[in-house]
């Protein structure tokens, strides 16, 4: 699994660089995005962040929050070990703190290789390029089609408003039709971490994309093992400003509003 072989990577570099592991300072499950804190020695804070899908909040089975209080006593690989979990709040919790200590090893340890200039030119997307998005991420989409029309969108919580059904749409995977499985790029959001689709997705696309993207705050976390399973390109969030960013959490806000608050950046399996 992938996010098993991460967290178990993540452990293995705290202990080869001899790292203290970083402890939790604060947990906050917000409407949109679930966010943890963590505070290192070296570099004081990071900020990790974890899309809270409605459809897990709004089961019932998460709807008594048992540990609610009591989170910044947990242990970093308690935390850590909850990105396993099935589909639950717990994941969401584990998945952001797994990206929070990412955003910390990428400081000290980044031999990656970036993208500098506009991710779309990177991938140099013309008219007849197809393109297939995993997840309604409209302004990506917006820009996209401003170079293609060959564009299918799959989304199966969001309501797909007019501006967006000139396109293909689907629900799911398993609408598609083997030749809508073929295409040039593929952008794929970081919630399928949250709702283990990832390993499914890669397994469909991996040999039909020329392109894999996986892109979005909640896709954060150190690349090794995406890149292993297929991932071309990890386009993730780093927080800079974490106090503004977890007051838009903690009053329901999402992306479009603390992005201004951190720096995208495109992390390419070279």
């Amino acid at each position: 699994m992938i996010l098993e072989k991460t967290v178990d990577l993540v452990k293995n570099i705290h202990q080869v660089h001899k790292i203290i592991p970083p402890k939790i300072i604060k947990v906050v499950i917000g409407l949109g995005y679930t966010c943890v804190e963590v505070f290192t020695y070296a570099y004081k804070t990071f900020l990790g962040l974890a899309s809270t899908l409605p459809n897990i909040i709004s089961n019932t089975d998460c709807s008594k929050i048992n540990f609610a209080g009591e989170l910044t006593n947990y242990s970093l690989n308690e935390l850590l070990s909850w990105s396993l979990e099935v589909p639950n709040l717990k994941k969401i919790i584990g998945i952001a703190t797994l990206n929070a200590v990412s955003q910390h090893i990428l400081k000290f340890m980044n031999p990656y290789q970036k993208i500098e200039n506009n991710l779309l030119s990177f991938l140099n997307i013309d008219k007849n390029t197809s393109v297939t998005f995993i997840g309604l991420i409209k302004p990506l989409i917006r820009d996209c089609s401003k170079i293609s029309k060959k564009i299918t969108i799959i989304e199966d919580s969001i309501a797909i408003t007019s501006e967006f059904k000139k396109f293909k749409n689907r629900n799911n995977l398993n609408q598609l039709e083997e030749d809508e499985l073929q295409t040039d790029i593929l952008f794929c959001t970081g919630s399928a971490l949250v709702n283990n689709t990832i390993e499914s997705i890669l397994e469909k696309f991996r040999r039909r994309a020329q392109k894999i993207i996986l892109i979005g705050p909640t896709a954060s976390l150190i690349p090794d093992i995406l890149f292993d399973n297929g991932v071309d390109i990890v386009s993730g969030m780093e927080i800079i400003d974490s106090r503004a960013t977890i007051q838009v959490v903690q009053e329901g806000g999402g992306t479009k509003l603390f992005k201004k608050y951190g720096k995208k950046y495109n992390l390419i399996n070279d």
